[in-house]
């Protein structure tokens, strides 16, 4: 029996402000046979969850105005729907620069500028463990 839940046929929330950063990210997921939701900013991605069941989420720390991406993923993984549902870093910040990124409920970091290749792997990296079984992102 096969307990892995395939990469395809997921839902990601992207978010990140750069507009041509959040198409090539979406871009690259749909090339993965994922669907996307995505949001701007932090206030944006808040509503969109309220509405939509995520399998996980890619949140770019620096969105310019309003919440920033740390602060917005400290917020979800208080959410109880959110609390086992992997949460990555992407950003152009150093992960020593910005300190402990799973005190902020982050699962993985991504750095900027990367690759679909190093975007794959690091989701299917994202595993959590619910009663025994493998959650593959």
């Amino acid at each position: 029996m096969n307990d892995r839940t395939p990469l395809k046929k997921k839902t990601l929330l992207v978010v990140e402000d750069d507009k041509s950063s959040r198409l090539l990210i979406k871009y690259f997921l749909e090339k993965m046979d994922m669907e996307v939701i995505d949001a701007a900013t932090g206030e944006e991605a808040l509503e969109l969850v309220e509405n939509k069941s995520v399998s996980g989420m890619l949140l770019d720390i620096a969105l310019g105005t309003g919440i920033n991406g740390l602060d917005l993923g400290e917020k979800l993984r208080k959410d109880k729907r959110f609390k086992d549902i992997p949460m990555v870093a992407v950003t152009a910040y150093d992960e020593k620069a910005l300190g402990n990124l799973a005190g902020f409920g982050f699962t993985g970091y991504l750095q900027k500028p990367y690759s679909a290749q190093e975007l794959k792997a690091l989701l299917n990296e994202q595993t959590l463990s619910k009663k025994g079984r493998l959650l593959i992102l």
